[in-house]
């Protein structure tokens, strides 16, 4: 136990095939590093014995790098020629020290759970066995209920929003749990009605959720077939991986007209339809999807998924326009944090917008149209300490992470439990695009939720799971 994962034969062949392709490629270097990135990021974050959360979030994050080096290679274009960069002239420089970033970020992590080695040594699987699974399946089933009632009522609440929407996510501990016992012991029925119920409906909000069930979907799946790279095995992951980028396309191409129509037309982001309206103009608009709209979905994906737009548009405007902040925006997350809104109800809100706009030079709508638009986490380091102080800071903060990520599975009394209990960490970290107000205030109020939890909760809730 405790060792990190060694690249298997199938791994070998997979990094000799993409080394064969970036040499073949339009963009040699920057198809290279795309491919050896992810062998790199496996040694650094992710454990035998452990599901891959950790890497996974990076993943996520080294996608929104990345995948406009593959669309150049599909174009037959050189990287800083495609039509869908918005800041084309740094968007080289945004690359490389993007993924050097990313790197230093992944060491920060590493150095935090190396030596870390869980003194229980049932693996993720057979800790399973020891709950109930009516138990689980009701229980689940009244958070699935209570959880969009919740999360709407969340944004009522004034100063506790942040505090109770990251209760909530809690949710998704017990999602693990309830999937890896369902698929482990052969027992979905019950889990696949919930779940599918769930996806459907998280189509219905002004903000579709059904990429974290894909996310989620994907971990366990790497928990339950991942530890031997056989046929039957991949098959699985390569399946979710497929439908979860088909999904995520068509969505993207019928999310602007299908906002629309859920806030009629007012430039805010909540829903004014039913939920049968919802489904209903939603089947409508997905059904008259031609091969136009696959192109033109596939393309709208390529840019959602991609983000480094916003560290070269920072490259671009800082030092040159504006000086560099010398630590205020790392400052100013953590005084946020530390001035909860519930005793400082003056404390302004956040526009990742006005952001955006001061730090790239451009114009982004913001909240008096409904949107935001954030520069990300990476480009306000930048900003704050330039292009070797962003690489110290996110080396810093990847051992946060890391540590509160260890000391998490410490403190449980199993790999399962502890997982569990990381899949709030995961939604916290796994966003390249988020701001950093948002990213440290969630990471520091998920801590003190799960504190909260460990002391109050957790234990007598395990008890009840596990009692026959």
């Amino acid at each position: 136990m405790g060792k990190f994962k060694s690249i298997s034969p199938i791994g070998h062949i997979i990094l000799v095939a993409g080394l064969i392709y970036s040499l073949l490629s339009v963009n040699p270097l920057h198809t290279f590093l795309a491919v050896v990135l992810p062998f790199i990021l496996v040694k650094l974050s992710w454990k035998n014995d452990e599901a891959p959360i950790l890497f996974t979030a990076l993943m996520t994050q080294y996608m929104a790098i990345s995948v406009k080096v593959f669309y150049a290679n599909y174009s037959n274009l050189a990287f800083d020629d495609i039509s869908l960069h918005r800041y084309p002239d740094y968007i080289n420089e945004a690359y490389y020290w993007g993924m050097g970033g990313l790197v230093t970020l992944a060491l920060g992590i590493h150095f935090a759970i190396r030596g870390f080695k869980h003194t229980n040594n049932t693996s993720i699987l057979a800790a399973s066995h020891q709950f109930n699974g009516d138990k689980l399946g009701k229980l689940y089933l009244l958070l699935a209920i209570a959880y969009p009632i919740l999360f709407k009522l969340s944004f009522s609440i004034g100063g506790l929003q942040q505090p109770l929407s990251k209760l909530i996510e809690f949710k998704w501990a017990l999602f693990f749990i309830f999937m890896i016992y369902a698929f482990y012991k052969n027992e979905k029925k019950m889990f696949l009605w919930i779940a599918s119920a769930e996806l459907l409906f998280s189509f219905t909000g002004f903000f579709s959720g059904f990429k974290d069930y894909f996310l989620i979907l994907f971990i366990g799946m790497v928990v339950l077939y991942g530890q031997n790279f056989k046929l039957q095995n991949i098959i699985p992951l390569g399946v979710i991986l497929i439908v979860g980028f088909y999904t995520l396309m068509i969505w993207q191409y019928v999310k602007p007209a299908y906002r629309e129509f859920l806030n009629a037309g007012q430039k805010t982001q909540t829903s004014v339809r039913s939920t049968e309206e919802s489904l209903f103009k939603l089947y409508n608009l997905v059904t008259e999807i031609d091969s136009t709209g696959i192109k033109e979905g596939f393309e709208a994906t390529v840019n959602r998924l991609s983000y480094i737009e916003f560290l070269s548009g920072a490259i671009e405007h800082v030092p040159y326009q504006l000086e560099h902040t010398n630590g205020e925006l790392w400052l100013g997350a953590v005084e946020r944090v530390l001035k909860p809104r519930i005793l400082f109800p003056e404390k302004a809100a956040i526009d990742d917008s006005e952001k955006a706009r001061l730090y790239t030079g451009q114009d982004y709508s913001g909240v008096e149209s409904g949107t935001s638009i954030s520069l990300g986490y990476f480009a306000e380091s930048y900003v704050d300490f330039g292009k070797t102080g962003m690489l110290l800071i996110l080396l810093v903060f990847g051992f946060v992470i890391g540590s509160i990520y260890r000391y998490i599975l410490k403190q449980s009394p199993d790999l399962l439990i502890g997982t569990a209990l990381t899949i709030p960490l995961f939604f916290v970290i796994f966003n390249y695009e988020r701001a950093l107000d948002k990213i440290f205030g969630a990471l520091f109020m998920y801590l003190i939720i799960y504190l909260a939890f460990n002391r109050l909760v957790i234990k007598k809730t395990i008890e009840y799971l596990k009692n026959d």
